[in-house]
């Protein structure tokens, strides 16, 4: 019998709090998930027409860096520029390049392993990642751009998505005309109503035919919308980074759905006014199940620690490690408990606009409690009119329960189970 949600969520906090998150446990009759992640980040452009992006390969630095302390083996596929390989020493030791050959090859092994581990009686999950350029072709058909040449939405469905032997399949696609790459053509609907049409447009689109798969996607086509100088990171990798590492978490159970992180970004897109920073995303969850984990923070095994953001602390804030790396960003309810997920033996700083706090994760499982950090004042520097708009309004919304609910009963969605509080009683 699964363990009732306000049992989880209790002991998930309890855990932190004793700083036994690693030794965490595994519900009865799941079995036991294993995780892999392969990441293709692409700064080029095969179209002379279309500029090298700055920053893909931060992104998919950083995508890799969240995956590989959670999974069983995660695979980036990139050229990392000289400031990129800076800022992130030794990685490009590990990164091979994103062309079709070792794309080909790169899923083969990982479709192996995901095979062994079903025949084993484990739950193989698989995460494939894209960052960098995509277009629609004159046929309509997404592509998104290799080292080497396209590759196709006809490319995805029979290289990556046929074939997987994955339990579930998340594809996360952050590129221009990316709903292309996964969709068939179609005209795509704008407006407050745009997910519920998107997903109606769906209903007999080939996605359907693959029950396990669960796609995020943005599905702006302006390109300065989706790289931020400030971050060296595009925009919605950023978001989607953040809400994954817990910060999207809104009933404290240690784990993030695809309604939870669309709701965070939504939170966090709100404010953006200028048409440059619009950012529209589509997100659908595996119809096999649409409560499907995207993010399981409680799940023992992982080389990370925690920062516990605690009631009364509210208002926008980000964590930076030392090499000015920004981790995670959120707009936090002052009445809601947040953990977030936080490689181990680093050193960070959470600021808040204008005040920063260092902090050290020494250990896996190890939980720093915010409330006992020492804050001092932090200089910011303006940096244009767009930076600003990010800088200002980007994450301008409070998230928790109350955004959650209200957006979620917009969309006519089930929502995770939540309850009156966390029960911390011994």
């Amino acid at each position: 019998m699964t363990s009732p949600p306000t049992f989880r969520r209790s002991l998930w906090l309890r855990l932190l709090l004793l700083g036994l998150a690693t030794a965490g446990p595994a519900w009865a009759g799941e079995p036991e998930r294993v995780s892999y992640a392969l990441i293709i980040a692409n700064n080029a452009s095969l179209n002379p027409k279309m500029a090298a992006l700055r920053y893909a390969d931060d992104d998919g630095a950083r995508y890799y860096e969240l995956f590989a302390p959670q999974t069983k083996e995660a695979v980036l596929l990139s050229v990392l520029d000289a400031e990129t390989q800076s800022r992130h020493p030794g990685l490009a030791a590990r990164t091979r390049p994103p062309t079709r050959a070792v794309l080909k090859e790169s899923l083969a092994r990982l479709n192996a392993r995901m095979s062994e581990d079903r025949a084993a009686g484990r739950a193989p999950v698989l995460y494939f990642v894209f960052t960098g350029h995509g277009q629609r072709g004159a046929a309509g058909e997404g592509t998104v751009t290799l080292l080497d040449g396209l590759f196709s939405r006809t490319d995805l469905y029979k290289e990556v998505i046929t074939p997987s032997p994955a339990s579930f399949l998340h594809l996360i696609v952050d590129a221009c005309d990316s709903y292309f790459f996964v969709n068939a053509r179609g005209g795509l609907p704008v407006g407050p109503a745009q997910t519920a049409a998107v997903t109606q447009h769906l209903a007999s689109r080939e996605l359907d035919r693959y029950p396990n798969v669960g796609v995020v996607l943005s599905t702006s086509t302006a390109q300065e919308s989706h790289e931020w100088s400030a971050i060296s990171a595009g925009v919605f990798s950023h978001q989607v980074r953040s809400a994954l590492a817990g910060a999207a978490d809104v009933n404290a159970d240690g784990r993030v759905e695809y309604s939870e992180l669309t709701a965070f970004i939504a939170a966090a897109s709100q404010g953006v006014e200028d048409v440059r920073g619009k950012l529209d995303i589509f997100a659908r969850p595996p119809p096999q199940d649409r409560s499907a984990t995207l993010s399981d923070l409680s799940r023992g095994g992982t080389a990370l620690g925690y920062l516990l953001v605690p009631e009364g602390f509210g208002g926008r804030m980000w964590v930076e490690d030392t090499r000015g790396v920004r981790v995670a960003e959120f707009h936090k309810e002052r009445e809601r408990t947040l953990a977030l997920a936080l490689p181990a033996g680093r050193d960070f700083y959470l600021r808040t606009p204008g005040r920063e706090a260092r902090l050290t994760v020494p250990k896996a499982g190890a939980v720093v409690d915010a409330g006992g950090l020492t804050w001092n004042a932090q200089a910011v520097a303006s940096r244009g009119p767009v930076e600003d708009a990010f800088r200002e309004k980007l994450f301008g919304v409070p998230f928790g329960p109350r955004f959650y609910s209200g957006y979620v009963a917009s969309l006519g969605e089930a929502p995770v189970a939540m309850d009156d509080g966390p029960d911390l009683s011994p």
